[in-house]
């Protein structure tokens, strides 16, 4: 029998709030073992009318699974494989989601103690998440769903309209645990709860493999001196004012008038430009380009600025190109008509920051390549540190694209690699001052730098999943990867610097 998670839709929906909340709406919780996410997740679906998937109930299965069948939680490759083997199915109750395993019905043997002392271990290997993440994927990119676990927000729905972080203290999440285990008619000390919370903690912060951690556009919340009431409708209204704030932000949007005349002109060559090659835009979310934001795209060609330039149209962008192109006159009398900051790539140039900073702070919008130069078709990322100096700098927010086929440029069109742009929704660093507390700003950098990694890799996932990638665009990634790297090490000795090689 093929593995396979199945999700039975609920009833007819009734939304809180129809004017806010969209068929596509998903709404992520993260947070560590005993913060309340699982229950405030399915209370929160139940009020929203929205669909509650537990993603930690799909790990403890495998867990429990796995003690069935005596695999150590240490065995990686055959727990992956009794994965694989077997059927599991999540079926929303009016309470908690029935959790099947091959039919049988496990959802109160998940969470005995024994299951809570291996389910880090079992979930903390690459082969089990990256399995279960594009299952939780495909369950989340259909929309009007919120979704626990620990990476969701960062790893799993990257995407996600809206992300809250659940924390609390060591103590207040003990003794929920254990009045948790009460209330199942389960004794057990407290001393064993905040030590084996101790270690889950551990273990799930310091795992490769998608590890715990707060995502810069996450809302946090401590909820250590909350009751699970207060905690439930504090949750609520932070969701329904994160999306309420996504509504009013677009509509305050750019308007075509506010455009100086040699950006109409410069647009008009560029939509007719893209129209000759057959562009398809794709927006995940509104039609418009909030004021003040940095608009961050994957780079693969020299077509990729008036390609995506084609799809702005109504917003005053400014471009940060790299400064040996203005050597050239034409380009370089071009790039300074539509007000281009030019940047050194060798090491900090504060002149094009400063610039950059001002314009966002005075509500202009700036389009940048945050890789910092072009990459291998399929391949995006590793992406630099100006794209978090900048977000930290101003707290502008991201308006994430993904650009497909600027490398094989065809009138009306090309069948071996399409020609689309795709827009993300709106992200907003609402974690900035609690990461502030936490860690130094260049690892700050890091973070933010890994979201939009991880952005971009789900746009690509999306548009391969309507056109899967040709034949032709398969082997040019190759070769473009290889030319890059055989470059690479003929610069630096061999050394080769960290990159995102997940091909197509």
């Amino acid at each position: 029998m093929p593995a396979d998670i199945y999700i039975t839709p609920p009833g007819s929906p009734s939304f809180g709030d129809e004017s806010l909340l969209t068929d596509e709406c998903v709404i992520t919780i993260d947070g560590p073992a005993g913060s309340g996410k699982s229950t405030t997740a399915r209370a929160i679906a139940g009020e929203l009318g929205l669909l509650y998937i537990d993603t930690g109930a799909m790990y403890r299965a495998l867990t429990w699974a796995a003690r069935q069948q005596g695999i150590p939680a240490k065995e990686g490759d055959a727990l992956s494989q009794l994965l694989r083997a077997s059927r599991l199915e999540l079926v929303p109750g009016r309470t908690e989601p029935t959790v099947l395993w091959n039919g049988q019905n496990i959802t109160s043997a998940i969470r005995s103690p024994e299951v809570d002392a291996s389910v880090s271990e079992v979930s903390a290997h690459g082969k089990v998440r990256r399995v279960m993440v594009e299952r939780q994927r495909a369950m989340g990119r259909g929309g009007g769903v919120v979704m626990e676990g620990r990476d969701i927000g960062s790893v799993v729905l990257p995407l996600a309209q809206t992300k809250i972080y659940l924390d609390a203290s060591l103590p207040a999440r003990v003794e929920r645990r254990y009045r948790q285990y009460r209330r199942a008619g389960q004794e057990v000390a407290r001393d064993r709860i905040h030590s084996e919370l101790e270690q889950r903690d551990r273990l799930d912060s310091d795992r490769s493999e998608s590890p715990l951690t707060v995502s810069p556009d996450a809302i946090v919340l401590d909820t250590s001196n909350w009751s699970l009431p207060e905690q439930i409708v504090r949750v609520k209204k932070s969701i329904l004012a994160s999306l309420q704030q996504r509504k009013r932000t677009i509509q305050e949007s750019a308007r075509p008038g506010d455009l100086l005349l040699k950006y109409r002109v410069a647009y008009s060559a560029m939509s007719a430009m893209a129209r000759f090659y057959g562009l398809r835009e794709v927006w995940l979310e509104g039609h418009a380009v909030p004021k003040g934001c940095i608009i961050a795209c994957n780079h693969v060609s020299w077509w990729d600025p008036p390609i995506v330039g084609a799809t702005l149209r109504r917003s005053r962008i400014r471009t940060i190109a790299k400064a040996e192109l203005f050597r050239f006159p034409p380009f370089g009398a071009m790039f300074r008509f539509l007000d281009t900051i030019p940047i050194q790539r060798s090491g900090y140039d504060s002149r094009a920051f400063s610039a950059a900073i001002s314009s966002l702070r005075a509500g202009h919008n700036i389009f940048i390549f945050p890789e910092g130069t072009r990459r291998p078709i399929g391949r995006p990322g590793p992406v630099r540190n100006g794209l978090g100096i900048l977000i930290q700098k101003t707290r502008a927010d991201l308006l994430p694209v993904f650009v497909r086929g600027t490398c094989r440029l065809e009138p009306g069109g090309s069948r071996l690699s399409p020609l689309e742009v795709w827009y993300g929704p709106l992200v907003r660093m609402h974690a900035l001052d609690h990461l502030a507390l936490l860690h130094d700003s260049r690892t700050i950098n890091g973070m933010i730098a890994r979201l939009c990694e991880t952005v971009f890799r789900e746009l690509q996932a999306r548009s391969y999943a309507e056109t899967p990638p040709s034949d032709w665009e398969l082997a040019e990634s190759r070769r473009q990867y290889h030319a890059r790297r055989a470059k690479t090490e003929r610069l630096f000795g061999g050394r080769v610097g960290r990159a995102s090689d997940s091909g197509p």
